[in-house]
């Protein structure tokens, strides 16, 4: 299920906005007040629509961040409630954080009950130049909010849940398919999927995707078979993420149009598995392939099998195969009640 429903994301809008800033050059962060009215909130709307996928992580008991932002949706004071949690930050993070800005947003997305975005935004230096009279003049600055999406480095969306806990949906770029010790350590979270878990759901997603759209993969696709899928998936050092899956996507089904039907076929599989949203390293110990395989000739023999008993095959010199199977006995050979489908 996604953080937020499509509905939600076409609703979402800044309520609320406050920055302080932070950074290793600091002995104390630099505290600010609520920005009200809110300025440039189409600037920052973008910047958090782009940071809508990420990976699960729900409030463990004591979280001071889940503290602080249910004291704030209680009504408490915005510009104190933050300002804690901005000191709390610095203090975990001065060491080996870049300068930049810790923003606090509440969002609305339709609903009576808002959801906050907390994100890490880096210092970036960039030169402004205007057109005056008489010569253009340049000035460099270093302290700027930019559209790059790298300089975002850290945001956590977080919905509050009744009473107590919730959950966060975390996007780190220095640790893409996880998050940062000293991040998790701050929101005292704990991830809500296992990779492990989140291996098994895509290998059922993809099979699934495959089995609905193999007539129109290509030949060696198709002849590679769920086979292929479990080859390529249990790889080693592979990885899924939603922002970059084309690599993924074409190592198990080749090259695919962009509007290829697999595409949104996989995307539904994957969404309504928990999956779509994450990032994670494929567990090739989660990725096993079935004992049992299946072949099936032109003329409609279809032979059972495991690996250890694997028929033998040759290939004629006119083309054909010979398929030679070695048993210590035949136990049934009798009319086959079961549907099987050809070309399956």
């Amino acid at each position: 299920m996604a953080f937020l429903t499509d509905a939600e994301k076409d609703a979402l809008s800044i309520r609320r906005m406050i920055f302080h800033v932070v950074g290793k050059d600091l002995d104390e962060p630099t505290l600010l007040p609520e920005i009200t009215p809110l300025q440039e909130p189409a600037f920052f709307l973008a910047r958090v629509r782009s940071a809508l996928t990420g990976n699960l992580f729900a409030f463990r008991v004591g979280s001071g961040v889940e503290a602080a932002l249910r004291g704030i949706a209680g009504g408490g004071d915005f510009t104190a409630g933050t300002q804690a949690l901005a000191r709390d930050f610095h203090t975990r993070h001065r060491s080996g954080t870049s300068n930049g800005a810790f923003l606090v947003f509440e969002l609305g997305v339709g609903t009576d009950d808002p959801v906050y975005a907390l994100v890490k935004y880096d210092h970036d230096e960039v030169v402004r130049y205007s057109l005056g009279a008489a010569q253009p003049r340049l000035e460099r600055l270093q302290e700027a909010f930019v559209k790059k999406p790298e300089a975002m480095q850290k945001i956590a969306l977080v919905r509050l849940a009744p009473g107590s806990g919730g959950h966060v949906m975390v996007r780190d770029r220095s640790k893409r398919t996880h998050i940062s010790e000293y991040f998790e350590g701050f929101l005292n979270a704990r991830r809500v999927n296992e990779p492990g878990d989140l291996s098994g759901k895509l290998v059922e997603a993809v099979k699934v995707a495959y089995k609905t759209h193999k007539p129109d993969l290509p030949a060696d696709v198709q002849a590679g078979g769920v086979n292929r899928l479990y080859d390529v998936l249990r790889q080693g050092g592979q990885r899924y993420d939603p922002e970059d899956r084309e690599p993924l996507l074409t190592a198990l089904f080749g090259v695919l149009p962009e509007g290829a039907s697999i595409r949104g076929t996989l995307e539904r599989q994957l969404r309504d598995r928990g999956v779509a949203e994450e990032s994670f390293e494929i567990d090739p110990e989660r990725v096993q392939k079935p004992r049992k395989r299946v072949m099936e000739t032109q003329e409609g023999v279809v032979v059972l099998y495991d690996e250890a008993h694997r028929p033998t095959r040759t290939t004629m010199p006119d083309g054909r195969e010979r398929i030679e199977i070695l048993t210590a006995g035949v136990l049934r050979d009798d009319v086959d009640t079961e549907n099987r489908s050809r070309g399956r």
